[in-house]
Formats: C-alpha cells, sequence, structure tokens
C-alpha cells in the first residue's frame, strides 16, 4: 500500500517553500548590499559614520534571509517526498523565524534609520511565510494518510470522530 500524505499540507508546504526561496534570495541580495553600502560608507568618511547598530541588525537579517532560503529549499523537498519531512524542518523554520525577528527587533529597539513601514513589511513578509511553513510542515509531519482511516477511528472504543 502506497502512503498517502496530506496534500493540502503539501501543497502548502510547497507554496510555502517556494515563497522563501524567493524572499530568502531577495533578502540576500538586499542586506548583502545594505550591509556592504554601510560599512563602505563608514570607512569612506574615515570613522566618522558610526554604523555598528545597523550592522548587527542588517547581519542578523541577512543571517535570517539566508536561512530563510535553505529552508524554502528543504520545504520544496520535503514536500516531494514527504516520509522526509521530520523534525529538522520544524527547526529549520523555527531558526528562521527567529532569526528574522530578532534583526526586526534589534534595528526597530535601535531606531536606526529603516521608516517604520519598512519594519512592518519586512516583519510581515519576515513572520508570516515561516509561520505558514511550520504549519504546513507539522501537518505533513504527522505522517501518511491511510484509506478507510476514518471509519477505523470510529469502531475504537473511546474514540472521538
Amino acid at each position: 500500500m502506497e502512503l498517502q500524505y496530506d496534500p493540502a499540507g503539501r501543497t502548502l508546504l510547497k507554496t510555502a517553500g517556494i515563497l522563501m526561496i524567493v524572499f530568502g534570495a531577495l533578502g540576500s541580495l538586499v542586506y548583502l548590499l545594505g550591509l556592504a553600502a554601510v560599512v563602505g560608507l563608514r570607512y569612506a568618511t574615515s570613522g566618522l559614520f558610526s554604523a555598528s547598530e545597523d550592522l548587527v541588525g542588517m547581519a542578523l537579517l541577512l543571517a535570517g534571509a539566508l536561512v530563510e532560503l535553505i529552508t524554502g529549499i528543504l520545504g520544496v523537498r520535503a514536500a516531494k517526498k514527504p516520509e522526509r519531512a521530520g523534525r529538522g524542518r520544524l527547526v529549520w523554520g523555527v531558526l528562521c523565524l527567529l532569526l528574522t525577528l530578532a534583526g526586526i527587533g534589534h534595528i526597530a529597539l535601535r531606531r536606526a534609520t529603516a521608516p517604520l513601514w519598512e519594519l512592518i513589511f519586512g516583519l510581515v513578509l519576515g513572520a508570516v511565510v515561516p509561520v505558514v511553513y511550520l504549519i504546513a510542515a507539522g501537518r505533513v509531519r504527522k505522517g501518511p494518510i491511510y484509506e478507510g482511516e476514518e471509519e477505523r477511528a470510529e469502531e475504537r472504543p473511546g474514540a472521538e470522530a
């Protein structure tokens, strides 16, 4: 008997994985360029420009974008082969979410040069997609769905439908 995994969970995992790949790649590029600009500006002004607070937040966001890219790739692979959707996918999703939230929080708390709309936009993109990924990975990780599983659950004593 071939194992059947939750098709809606697999589709959601694949969609979230693709979005994470796109946002992770774009975020990596943007944060890498931003990091280079801040470092270049510091050296161009002979150290008069101090951006150490911005550097830490941007480094966290860059790390979060790179982890998001890796997590997206793992998510798409797990959607194709759900038997591989183990605890590691959930760990990567949580790590991605935590790094993104830490970077945005650090920049917001340091009152960096980023406007409020940009922080809110980053928070929505940085938090919503990983949360959807975690939900989908959890659904796929529950395991295979067997034919007639609902009927067997009703036959067991004490089972709730």
